[in-house]
């Protein structure tokens, strides 16, 4: 399982554990890794980011405003195994910057949009996740054809990411993330059954990604979301 999911989120540096440092676990984050190692970035924090010459491809569904600075409201972090993990800021935007961690060590971000949000019934959830029936543009499609949002009808095609390029179905992946907020006394548990997607963003040499995620909260609370997102240098990062 972990070699599968380091595949899917790009790490690819094979490198010997590090030593605890001793340092402070900030809140959210993983044991080892602090705020400094993550450009300043922590729970209650804000941040700007950001992406130089986005504005300039329309084709891009994914909009930012490289302006403002955004508060940190939460932080969700995922185990991989083996050193590897996963630390997700949410802002309050509505989108969630996302540090692919290995052995301690920053290896990419990307920067997300909750761009398409449905909830479900727990039947609903069941049949998307265990239904034999797979249906076109579902999670784990070959492709995914997604509509815009805004007033421009248009659609953008994704291709599947994770899993056999040759086959039309891959099964989504299965991953657990601790979600802190501000106001959080124990972390929040959120079942992710998720496929990554990606396309080239016309005239730009930059990829854009669709990650496709069935979550449950462990608490009734059943949705789909079609997250839009980029990669991220450190370098446009400016927290506080």
């Amino acid at each position: 399982m972990f070699n599968t999911l380091k595949a899917l989120f790009r790490a690819t540096t094979e490198k010997a554990p590090e030593p605890n440092t001793g340092r402070p676990v900030a809140a959210g984050l993983p044991m080892g890794v602090s705020q400094e190692d993550l450009e300043g970035l922590r729970l209650d924090g804000r941040v700007n980011i950001k992406l130089i010459g986005l504005r300039a491809h329309p084709d891009a569904l994914f909009r930012w405003n490289d302006d403002d600075y955004h508060h940190i409201a939460a932080v969700g972090h995922v185990d991989l195994g083996q050193g590897a993990h996963l630390v997700r800021f949410y802002l309050d935007n509505d989108t969630w910057l996302q540090a692919n961690i290995e052995n301690g060590q920053v290896l990419e971000y990307k920067l997300f949009d909750f761009y398409r949000v449905a909830h479900l019934s727990d039947a609903e959830f069941d049949n998307l996740i265990n239904g034999e029936d797979k249906q076109p543009d579902s999670i784990g499609a070959q492709t995914i054809a997604l509509t815009s949002t805004t007033e421009e009808a248009r659609t953008c095609n994704y291709q599947r990411v994770w899993g056999n390029g040759d086959s039309l179905w891959s099964p989504p992946v299965v991953f657990e993330e601790q979600v802190m907020t501000t106001e959080s006394v124990s972390a929040r548990h959120v079942a992710h059954h998720a496929m990554l997607y990606e396309r080239t963003i016309e005239g730009a040499e930059r990829m854009e990604y669709l990650l496709l995620s069935a979550e449950s909260d462990g608490e009734g609370s059943f949705m789909v979301v079609h997250n839009v997102g980029v990669d991220v240098a450190s370098v446009d990062i400016d927290a506080m």
